[in-house]
């Protein structure tokens, strides 16, 4: 096996990722990055085997390689799943191999899916790392919460009681603004043009979905989902901080299940469960704990750099 660059505008890669491909194998979202995002396909006496995404750029003297931003990992996808053993072992020698050696920071994170079947997986210099994500079965119930835990469930009994309204949007500024204001508002770092990318050039009816929860006719959070597949994911949010209501989150994030149950979604992601707060919140939302592996190898210039990003975040 073999693995060089594929043309996502070719009828072998859209061939192939048709059937079992997520949002984050399609040319739609590829399409948002510039040159610098990589898609590889992995080759066995030239048949297409599996396909994943990297990206790689330089700041200063600083070279790069890391999964696409807004994506949760290098998105890949096998052909069969016996064969993954086998790719597996490819990408571990392209990850080690001469020509990626030169990265102050080289990060590649594997989808949950493949963990059962990885198998011994430790290319050289690579610390491991697991990281976790919640997942929402949405075929195991016809009414999604009774999924939820009881205290969410009250909480939109809740917020219908006190006459919240929540509602799917097409006006994405509604969304933008939201976001943008909270990421600010909490002192966290967004890529803002790549936003606006996802929610005014990428988005539309057929591959996401937003809803919001209105107090009074009045936007106070919003959630927005990607999807494809069969398969979404949670990908944005935000809140008016002077507009709080215990009810509103739960109210939209439940009408985002519920509508992603009825387009037929049969696995909704809540991408992101990493950070405490955050995770707490979707946990109680039903969804079962995916860990997945974190691959990661840092030169001495690249955890220098990494320190004092830290040290200026404060």
């Amino acid at each position: 096996m073999g693995i060089k660059l594929i043309d996502i505008h070719s009828k072998e890669y859209l061939d192939f990722i048709k059937s079992k491909g997520t949002v984050y194998n399609t040319v739609e979202w590829l399409s948002l990055y510039n040159a610098n995002c990589k898609t590889m396909g992995v080759y066995d006496n030239k048949q297409l085997q599996a396909v994943f995404n990297v990206y790689v750029f330089k700041k200063a003297i600083l070279k790069f390689c890391i999964p696409p931003p807004f994506a949760p990992d290098c998105a890949l996808l096998v052909k069969n799943v016996k064969d993954v053993s086998n790719v597996i072992v490819t990408i571990q020698a392209w990850l080690v191999s001469p020509k990626n050696q030169g990265y102050s920071q080289f990060r590649f994170p594997l989808s949950y899916k493949y963990n059962d079947v990885i198998g011994n997986f430790e290319p050289k210099d690579f610390k491991i790392k697991k990281n976790h994500t919640y997942v929402l079965n949405l075929l195991t119930t016809d009414d999604v919460q009774t999924l939820y835990t009881p205290k969410r469930r009250q909480q939109i009994r809740r917020a219908i009681k006190d006459e919240l309204k929540v509602e799917r949007v097409n006006d994405m500024k509604i969304v933008y603004d939201l976001v943008i204001q909270t990421f600010a508002r909490q002192k966290k770092s967004i890529d803002q043009s790549f936003v606006k990318k996802i929610v005014f050039d990428f988005a539309n009816d057929k591959n996401s979905f937003a809803f919001v929860t209105l107090k009074n006719g009045k936007p106070i959070i919003a959630y927005f989902c990607i999807h494809h597949n069969h398969e979404a994911f949670y990908l944005l949010g935000g809140y008016d901080e002077n507009e709080k209501h215990i009810g509103a989150g739960p109210l939209a994030m439940s009408a985002c299940i519920e509508h992603a149950k009825k387009i037929g979604i049969t696995v909704y992601d809540f991408e992101g469960s990493m950070e405490p707060n955050i995770e707490k919140y979707f946990k109680e939302f039903g969804g079962t704990k995916k860990t997945y592996l974190y691959l990661e190898k840092s030169s001495r210039l690249g955890n220098m750099a990494v320190r004092v990003k830290r040290m200026i975040k404060g």
